[in-house]
């Protein structure tokens, strides 16, 4: 609709992965240059991760087209089946249809796996034979059920003296990490011969991403000013979809408009329609801090006294995540984080204190060399599990997350910025990315108010805030008490063990108003989990996910270390 208007010859801000419109960005260069390197290497396995909009899907598409000609694919869409499914669609998208149905149909008429995994493996042979590679790509592989990912591993099992025979590249989401950390799924962890994570876009980038798909569509003339492309970063946190997203409705409102450059009230306008019209109140809620009650019996003080953040422009993708983790937020998925969700936190209660004192600033972060840095994962974890008075040892100990597990904790994974890991209030591993995009990994020990104290591999450093957020892209892990059975949050009508440890929990703290030990979340456990969020200056609407958990943990006892120290 808006093409001729701005002298564009097509949509420069579609959502289909149209390799023509791939910006390569450092990551984006690194993440394909990882993929072109584990099809040309003799593993099995190859994985690309990155949070929802970020660009896999587009980057595969660019690898798919430098594929040669002697290279067989299986492009898997929907991983949501079963194993018996998934090689069926194998066997599909290789013989371009199934195999005679007298072979594929056992003696009692049902599909076989075996016939079908004997089908594929024939075509495997014959492939080689004829100096071909096969190659299954999969998308939103995060949604693969543990079964299927073994009888993934057992077909690439058929390999010849130097090569194997099948190849298969995994896309997927964050979680797609944690699948593949639990213990059952080491044999095809050890498989993967090359990974990435692929993360949003930084300010410059995002800025040369939207002047290339521009200049690919035809545009001579500059359609965003610089303060509306600052005020864009603001707004999408430098994830590709969404930008997308916001230029074209922001294009189409300045076109309605009869305008030539897209100014910064028509993107908010934009923003309200595709991100939620809590938007419009990001400029009028200035950021304010209450003071910090000490006096817990008075639920009035608790929530005068409690210390209110605001979090300006966070993506629709990044709080669908986040909010997948921490229900209590009570953000709705196609909302967007900001300045209208105040969080109020609470000091835990008997908890560890470790850091005490915070050591001078250091002026600028010192990198660990290359040899630490690949070890900077386990020394980060191992760190993190001293802080808990736990000794990790990744040789005999497993996966961080499963030796976690065994010691009654849980890993918790997601994106944050250092206000949100302030009201956290717990350790956690940071990931950072120097200047040439290396990754490492970091301890998050201590906050002051200005500076923040990393475990740096076996160094202790001081940075402030603002330098740490100059090499982190918000991904963190942390450990918490889990109770036993929890998996997600706990809505009314769940049912399970960790309802019924709750209504004890919950009894412990309030031995006035003691309601039945019950197994299944309904009213009345309800009505005493509201009140509990209440009084901890939470929003009460009795979903009880991991924050709320945390204040049970703490209220009761549970001994945890925290970020708090004198700085």
């Amino acid at each position: 609709m808006y093409y001729e208007h701005f002298g564009l010859s097509e949509n420069p801000f579609s959502i289909a992965p149209d390799p023509r419109y791939l910006y390569m960005s450092e990551r984006h260069r690194e993440a394909l240059a990882h993929l072109v390197y584990g099809l040309n290497s003799d593993g099995a396995f190859i994985l690309l991760t990155g949070d929802v909009g970020t660009g896999k899907t587009t980057v595969s598409r660019c690898l798919l087209e430098q594929i040669p000609d002697d290279t067989n694919l299986a492009l898997v869409l929907n991983p949501k089946v079963s194993a018996l499914e998934l090689l069926e669609t194998i066997c599909d998208e290789l013989l371009g249809r199934h195999a005679p149905a007298e072979q594929v149909h056992n003696s009692v008429g049902h599909v076989s796996i075996k016939i079908l995994v004997d089908i594929i493996n024939r075509y495997l042979l014959e492939a080689h034979a004829q100096g071909k590679k096969t190659v299954v790509l999969i998308e939103e592989a995060q949604n693969l059920d543990l079964d299927v990912l073994e009888q993934l591993r057992l077909l690439t099992n058929l390999e010849t003296n130097e090569h194997k025979l099948l190849q298969i590249i995994l896309l997927g989401q964050p979680e797609l990490l944690d699948v593949l950390d639990k213990p059952e799924l080491s044999q095809l962890a050890q498989r993967i011969t090359a990974r990435y994570h692929l993360s949003p876009l930084n300010e410059k980038e995002m800025v040369s991403y939207v002047s290339h798909r521009l200049a690919v569509a035809g545009c001579r003339q500059k359609l965003f000013p610089a303060l509306t492309l600052k005020r864009l970063y603001k707004l999408s946190k430098g994830i590709p979809r969404v930008v997308n997203v916001l230029c074209d409705r922001a294009l189409l409102g300045s076109y309605v408009q009869n305008k030539t450059q897209v100014d910064i009230k028509t993107l908010e306008n934009a923003a309200r329609e595709v991100l939620g019209d809590k938007t419009r109140h990001k400029k009028n809620n200035p950021a304010r801090t209450l003071a910090w009650s000490a006096t817990l019996a008075s639920v009035l003080a608790l929530t005068i006294g409690a210390l209110v953040y605001f979090y300006p422009e966070a993506v629709t993708e990044n709080v669908a995540e986040l909010s997948a983790v921490l229900p209590e937020n009570n953000i709705p998925p196609d909302a967007e984080q900001n300045s209208d969700m105040p969080e109020k936190i609470e000091k835990p209660e008997k908890t560890e204190q470790i850091v005490t004192a915070m050591p001078q600033q250091a002026e600028k972060l010192r990198w660990p060399d290359e040899t630490q840095r690949l070890r900077s994962n386990s020394l980060a974890y191992q760190s993190l599990f001293r802080r808990w008075n736990l000794e990790y040892d990744p040789q005999t100990d497993g996966t961080p997350c499963f030796y976690a597990q065994k010691q009654g904790l849980a890993c918790l994974h997601g994106h944050a910025d250092m206000d949100k890991l302030r009201t956290f209030n717990r350790p956690a591993i940071l990931k950072l990315f120097d200047e040439q995009q290396r990754s490492y990994f970091v301890t998050l020990t201590g906050m002051g108010n200005q500076l923040a104290l990393l475990d740096v591999v076996a160094e202790q450093q001081a940075l402030s805030v603002d330098q740490i957020n100059k090499y982190w892209n918000g991904e963190f892990t942390l450990l918490w008490h889990q109770p036993p059975g929890y998996q997600n949050s706990i809505h009314p009508g769940h049912q399970g063990d960790d309802v019924l440890w709750l209504t004890q929990k919950l009894n412990q703290l309030d031995s006035t108003n003691v309601i039945p030990e019950v197994s299944i979340y309904q009213s009345e456990l309800i009505d005493k989990v509201r009140r509990f969020q209440l009084s901890r200056g939470l929003v009460d609407d009795g979903i009880v996910g991991v924050i709320t958990l945390m204040h049970i943990n703490n209220a009761t006892g549970a001994q945890a270390p925290v970020l708090e120290n004198n700085g």
